[in-house]
């Protein structure tokens, strides 16, 4: 199947159509990554690495608290090199991506860095955790709490490309999904809501409690990731993404899979509410109006 090219790069003084563009889902594609990455030696140690155990789906780093997991320990040597290239990495890619789209780095929060050594088309995941299967994001342990998911990729194969699928956005799968999925109604928003958000804190104190949306959005994701004639049969565009190559997505809007492809490098951001270009269309504003009532924790 042809696969898709994307756009040329984009200069900062075009960054409101950019905004615009991925807040509606679209893919943000630079056929060759604007900023620098892991090259030669470095280049070679990153992928040397390997996960520390099937329980780890990537190599993670906290930019926040400089902290690197998910990987096989070898050394304190080979540790704080690794935690060096990913927070190098972070620190680069953050600063040309607030070059690029300035309305959201004026409030972003960063959030975490990972690095994916494993083949996508053969990795054994339980359903929820596959990545070849076409959802939204929502993370179960980071509640959002209608903070936009924009997430920065970069494929640092120096051979082989990496594929995706991506469908239709958000608000089409929600028109469509609404019924079967179970929008929130104010019955079942009150004290089982109260009893979840308990439990999360219990677990994860010092986290944001989970909202509405965030629940909706688990149920969501799952739910698309089990729907076997949306996955089957749902219209798709399908994406080559070269050796050296990067793209944007708000991840929470557009849906899509990971195909095929090892060695890429990711950047999650979360995105302030207040700074979208298109706020009217933001999945947390769409979910509001179609089932009517509040969907945010207001005072978080």
């Amino acid at each position: 199947m042809a696969a898709s090219h994307g756009r040329p790069v984009m200069t900062a003084g075009d960054s409101s159509a950019i905004d615009q563009r991925l807040e509606r889902g679209e893919v943000e594609y630079f056929p060759t990554c604007p900023f620098p990455v892991p090259q030669g030696e470095d280049l070679i140690f990153l992928m040397e690495q390997s996960l520390a155990s099937r329980a780890h789906k990537n190599i993670s780093y906290q930019p926040r608290s400089c902290k690197a997991a998910g990987f096989l320990h070898h050394s304190s040597e080979q540790a704080q090199r690794l935690r060096r290239l990913l927070a190098e990495f972070s620190r680069i890619a953050t600063d040309w991506l607030a070059r690029t789209l300035p309305r959201y780095a004026a409030a972003w929060q960063l959030d975490q860095v990972s690095f994916r050594p494993i083949e996508e088309a053969t990795r054994k995941l339980r359903q929820k955790a596959r990545n070849d299967l076409l959802h939204v994001d929502a993370f179960p342990n980071r509640p959002t709490n209608g903070h936009r998911i924009l997430r920065l990729f970069v494929n640092v194969n120096p051979t082989e490309p990496r594929i995706w699928a991506t469908s239709e956005p958000f608000g089409k799968l929600l028109d469509r999904f609404r019924h079967a999925v179970g929008l929130p109604t104010s019955q079942t928003t009150g004290w089982s809501q109260r009893l979840k958000g308990n439990l999360f804190r219990l677990f994860h104190p010092g986290r944001p409690a989970r909202s509405v949306y965030d629940s909706f959005m688990l149920r969501f994701h799952d739910f698309l990731k089990a729907n076997d004639e949306f996955q089957e049969k749902g219209p798709k565009r399908f994406w080559t993404f070269a050796p050296g190559s990067a793209w944007l997505a708000l991840t929470d809007v557009t849906s899509h899979a990971a195909l095929r492809g090892r060695f890429a490098l990711e950047h999650s951001y979360f995105i302030a509410p207040h700074t979208l270009a298109l706020p009217e269309e933001s999945p947390h504003a769409l979910l509001e109006r179609a089932c009517g009532i509040p969907v945010l924790n207001r005072a978080a």
